[in-house]
């Protein structure tokens, strides 16, 4: 996961899933590295995600299928569904409000997505609960705790930040999941249709898209386990697409002083991510999941490395994680919601894979993990 919105500065003592709102569930345990904003100015960086599966605030994990490469259009009609909600999702200008229900707790964001000739501005904000902000433009991913006096500012290309879904690898997940259209009813005051995606095998999640039957915004997603009970629900209150005039609305950073602290300082140079090596491999993953990308980070203000492989079918993704092991981790399965994860110990190496899967595709793929000889 290319993002991870953390407990910034707090040594998480909890595991699990992220929680509250702005979510991933990893976090590098230990005393965190931080840097005075006025000291350093708002370089970007990356907080970096290790085995250690905690439960952090943040904002990144509620989506975890936000993939790259589009291939070509299918005759299915379910799936040209798809695509036009993807396209809308990204192009279109708009405004709402909308709730995320996930492990008995309901949480309220707004979002402002603004999509104009300068490219892309958009921010979330958190209307319950603690305060939080995620701002992204074209060049940055800016998460701002004000109450704590936290940010993090990273590169805004990375996906999975937002609840909403967006999916762009589209004609490759036909051979594991069936899709089929239905009538849909008014959701957040719009007619909508509704696009039902379900998996094959027991190794992936399904899906229940309420798509606006109009200009194709998501209304509505449900997320659905393999014991065919839903785990997470996304739905608009209210959602309008946004007129030129109102384009213009300004999407402003709030005035961060020298109290906000940085947390795991990532510059974007060359030096920070690494190219993955090839000293680990992978006899058996979990079947239809390919790698989609493999980076060697330098973790900040260490000497230490993590690798990190992100794997999907074209809808689900999961990641894993591989660091020496500096503190005492329980191996096994852990969870919290729609989230797995598996941790098992190789040659004093720690190695985690997690998402929102079934347990058995996680434990499926850490155990095919391997350290190859140099």
């Amino acid at each position: 996961m290319p993002v991870n919105l953390s407990d910034l500065g707090n040594r998480s003592k909890h595991g699990g899933r992220a929680r509250p709102g702005f979510s991933d569930s990893r976090m590098r345990g230990g005393n965190y590295p931080t840097r005075n904003l006025g000291m350093r100015g708002r370089s970007a960086i990356s907080a970096v995600v290790s085995p250690r599966f905690r439960r952090v605030p943040g904002y990144v994990f509620l989506s975890l299928i936000l993939l790259a490469g589009i291939t070509q259009v299918s005759a299915n009609p379910a799936m040209e569904w798809i695509e036009k909600m993807s396209d809308s999702m990204r192009n279109l200008s708009y405004q709402g409000n909308f709730v995320y229900l996930h492990e008995n707790q309901l949480e309220s964001m707004s979002i402002l997505h603004i999509k104009d000739e300068f490219g892309v501005r958009e921010r979330l904000l958190s209307l319950n609960g603690e305060a939080r902000e995620v701002i992204r433009d074209n060049k940055n991913l800016t998460c701002i705790w004000p109450d704590s006096r936290k940010v993090v500012v990273g590169d805004s290309s990375q996906k999975n930040f937002s609840p909403l879904l967006v999916l762009d690898n589209i004609a490759k997940i036909s051979k594991y999941y069936d899709m089929s259209l239905a009538d849909g009813d008014r959701v957040a005051g719009h007619e909508s249709i509704i696009v039902d995606i379900k998996p094959k095998d027991q190794l992936r999640y399904g899906l229940k898209l309420w798509i606006n039957s109009s200009n194709g915004l998501l209304l509505k997603s449900n997320l659905i386990n393999e014991l065919h009970e839903v785990v997470e629900v996304v739905m608009f209150t209210n959602l309008e697409e946004l007129s030129k005039k109102d384009r213009m609305k300004l999407i402003t950073m709030p005035e961060l002083d020298d109290s906000f602290s940085l947390i795991q300082f990532y510059s974007g140079d060359a030096s920070g991510n690494i190219e993955a090596d090839m000293t680990w491999g992978f006899s058996n993953p979990p079947d239809g999941f390919w790698r989609e990308s493999a980076v060697k980070r330098k973790l900040a203000d260490t000497e230490q490395f993590i690798h990190q492989m992100v794997y999907t079918d074209g809808l689900a993704s999961l990641s894993v994680f591989i660091e020496k092991q500096t503190l005492q981790v329980v191996q096994g399965e852990t969870s919290m919601g729609a989230v797995n994860g598996y941790i098992r110990i190789i040659n004093n190496y720690s190695v985690t894979a997690i998402g929102a899967v079934p347990a058995i595709t996680v434990r499926r793929m850490a155990e095919s993990v391997y350290r190859q000889d140099p």
